[in-house]
């Protein structure tokens, strides 16, 4: 041996062998089955699967002492999800109390051991499950304490180290949860964000508004679970149910203000509002016979008002803010709908107000030249045929052609005057000033002109002209005013005008005034007006046309 020298291993070392031997015996096989559960987490494995396993792999780890995974069912319950040869078995609900195990591992997020129940708080209720010890880790998801992995003994303490191990599997657990999750979540979001398209697709479409409202009744209660949702419509005295899905309210059903209600209490807020139960209120019997136990409704909100309202019932209050947060989405998309709806059914009034108004000009234009000049004509044309046989036969025939004249000039003057009122020469020989100033002139109230624009298109100068004809006619005809004012001033591109008056107020367009036209004479020229008129006080008429002035000049000129 070349001067080395060998002694055998005294009693010491070959216990320390053997026990290093055993420690990396155990530290391989615990690797393993580490490996074994985290290759079934990373792979997809479902929860379930990862739950037995991490019991079972534990367990055998443990000497075959008995390994549970539970989770908790708020702060006074375990439910167990895993248990291949524990005390319980798998879907059991155990309750327990203050300062247990259970609640103490809640309460603190941490390792907690028991190596002897006998005087401990739940010492009865490991007694009915045969336990003298155990040791749980916590299941830590996003946080928060999910459940715990229990190993349990009947007769003795566990090793030391068992808290240590079930931790590493605690761990996988908690993984295979938030991958799980996650994958939940994706989904859950694939299947929001696709619904929400769907309703969206309709809407741009131009859809029929009954149709989207039917498809956004559907598309929320398929994302909730089919929960019963309904989508309401808002009148004076109350709401009317006019899509729903799974839900126990018939459309057109209408459902009055009542205090109590998420309907009720939703109008008069403009916020979500939510019902957690009908008992005791007045609404108890009617929700108690349509299967209603609670309630959430969220705005629908068109021009800053509350147009209507998305409804889920039955909806739990520990899921409520999610409920809230899906029906908002919808909601969004509900209330385009409706804007499209009115902006379609005001185009069509508007078209309507337009086509009647040209036929009624027509029929005016008619009668009046029928009436007047073509009879003047007539009578001219009658006239001069006399007088040219009163000439024929030698007869004086100065009286007929004087009267032949006269009928000709009145028709001259009545075709001046139809013209005048089509398109006063004024405005188009002399701008918006002149025509204004021509225009007031027949009025016999006292009317202040402010003129400051210069000449402008003549499609604005008509449009403009026309508002003041028309805010100072309606004057005239029903405001009882002493004196009013028209300002006329371009800011930029737009073209300001204002007539304003110090008469009796209360004018309403819808009530079928000439103002209703000309609402459509500024929206036709891609305006906007407003209409102020407080009783008492007088009418402030304001109208914005937009313009590109072709010459910059000197109003007037």
């Amino acid at each position: 041996m070349d001067g080395a020298t060998w002694s055998s291993p005294s009693r010491g070392e070959l216990h320390d062998r053997v026990a290093a031997r055993d420690g990396l015996h155990r530290l391989g096989r615990e690797q393993a089955a580490l490996r074994r559960v985290a290759e079934l987490v990373a792979h997809g494995a479902p929860a379930t699967d990862v739950f037995g396993a991490v019991a079972a792999e534990a367990a055998g780890l443990l000497d075959g002492q008995a390994t549970t995974l539970t989770r908790f069912d708020g702060a006074a319950a375990l439910v167990v999800v895993a248990a291949p040869a524990g005390p319980a078995p798998v879907g059991a609900h155990i309750a327990f109390g203050r300062d247990t195990l259970p609640d103490r591992v809640l309460r603190t997020a941490d390792v907690v051991r028991v190596d002897d129940y006998t005087g401990q708080p739940d010492a009865e209720l490991a007694a009915s499950f045969g336990l003298g010890a155990a040791v749980s880790a916590p299941v830590l998801v996003a946080g928060e304490v999910w459940g715990m992995l229990t190993a349990t003994s009947g007769d003795r303490p566990l090793p030391q180290d068992t808290g240590p191990r079930l931790e590493q599997f605690a761990r996988l657990v908690a993984a295979a949860l938030g991958s799980s999750q996650a994958r939940s979540d994706l989904r859950a979001l694939a299947a929001e964000q696709a619904a929400l398209r769907r309703v969206a697709e309709l809407v741009a479409r131009g859809t029929a508004s009954d149709d989207v409202f039917v498809a956004v009744t559907d598309e929320a209660s398929a994302l909730l679970g089919d929960l019963p949702v309904a989508l309401m419509l808002y009148d004076d005295t109350g709401a009317v149910v006019v899509a729903t899905c799974h839900c126990p309210a018939p459309v057109g059903l209408h459902v009055p203000f009542s205090a109590g209600t998420a309907v009720d209490r939703l109008y008069r807020t403009g916020r979500p509002a939510h019902v957690d139960t009908y008992e005791g209120t007045p609404m108890a019997g009617i929700a108690r016979d349509a299967g209603i136990v609670s309630t959430t409704a969220v705005p629908i909100t068109v021009e800053g008002r509350v147009r209507a309202t998305l409804v889920s019932s039955n909806t739990l209050p520990a899921t409520r803010d999610a409920v809230e947060a899906r029906l908002t989405q919808f909601a969004e998309l509900a209330a385009v709908a409706i804007a499209n709806a009115d902006a379609r059914a005001e185009l069509t009034a508007s078209r309507a107000r337009v086509v009647a108004t040209a036929d009624e000009t027509r029929r005016r234009l008619q009668r009046d030249v029928h009436d007047g000049a073509q009879q003047r004509l007539v009578h001219t044309i009658i006239a001069l045929k006399l007088a040219r046989d009163a000439l024929a036969a030698g007869s004086s025939a100065a009286d007929l052609v004087d009267e032949a004249l006269a009928n000709a000039e009145r028709a001259n003057a009545e075709l001046r005057d139809l013209v005048h009122g089509i398109l006063p020469g004024s405005l188009t020989r002399g701008g918006l000033r002149a025509g204004i100033e021509s225009l007031v002139a027949d009025i016999a109230v006292p009317v202040d002109v402010g003129v400051t624009a210069p000449r402008l298109p003549a499609a604005t100068e008509t449009t403009a002209y026309f508002v003041v004809a028309e805010a100072l006619t309606n004057m005239v005809k029903h405001a009882r005013a002493r004196r009013a004012r028209v300002q006329v001033d371009l800011e930029g591109d737009d073209l300001l005008i204002e007539v304003r008056d110090d008469g009796v107020g209360g004018a309403d367009p819808t009530l079928g005034t000439g103002l209703v036209g000309l609402l459509d004479r500024v929206d036709a020229a891609e305006g906007s007006l407003a209409i102020t008129s407080p009783i008492g006080v007088g009418t402030t008429v304001r109208a914005t046309l937009p313009c590109r002035p072709e010459v910059r000049g000197d109003a007037g000129t």
